[in-house]
């Protein structure tokens, strides 16, 4: 398996090299023949119980796997790419097949509790803290990194299928997915 990924983006094409742990342009200008697929996306939304705490308190053995699964990803928020990576390979155990509305569920839980911190994390540390959270629960979770330029940026988000489930579609439409880590 190649270490090295690649995405197009306004005309350029941009690699991410793992073993490295870097983001490089390439120096052409020439707008590439290929162009790359858009994700049909759609976003979880939050159910209208979740408008007040006292409302929603969900069930105790998620709040303590979500606090487990930030805490594990800040612990490693600092180390490169694939090693956060190689965590989350080591982390799977089996999942259990879920149907659309129990991932909903799941994604309004996660949405909640993130919401409750006092420091939101950044996209990749909330998306790894959020593979954690999901990976028992949902089987066809993808952890996404994507670029775009200019500006050049990067952006991390976590899908299952077309639904998108720590971020908005429109949060994530404008990025080439560069890494796709299922």
């Amino acid at each position: 398996m190649s270490n090295v990924f690649h995405a197009w983006s306004n005309g350029r094409w941009i690699s991410l090299d793992l073993q490295s742990n870097r983001y490089s342009m390439a120096s052409t200008s020439v707008a590439c023949p290929e162009e790359r697929e858009r994700l049909t996306e759609t976003t979880a939304r939050l159910r209208d119980c979740l408008n007040s705490l006292p409302a929603f308190v969900p069930p105790l053995h998620l709040v303590w796997r979500y606090a487990r699964a930030a805490h594990a990803a800040r612990l490693i928020r600092s180390q490169s790419i694939a090693c956060q990576l190689d965590f989350l390979r080591a982390s799977r155990h089996g999942t259990a097949p879920v149907g659309g509305e129990t991932i909903h569920c799941y994604a309004s839980v996660f949405q909640h509790l993130r919401n409750l911190r006092l420091r939101r994390p950044r996209c990749l540390e909330d998306s790894v803290g959020g593979y954690l959270f999901f990976y028992p629960y949902i089987a066809s979770l993808e952890l996404l990194v994507g670029v775009k330029q200019p500006p050049f940026s990067a952006h991390a988000w976590l899908q299952s299928g077309d639904l998108i489930l720590n971020d908005t579609r429109r949060a994530v439409e404008d990025y080439s997915v560069i890494l796709r880590f299922a």
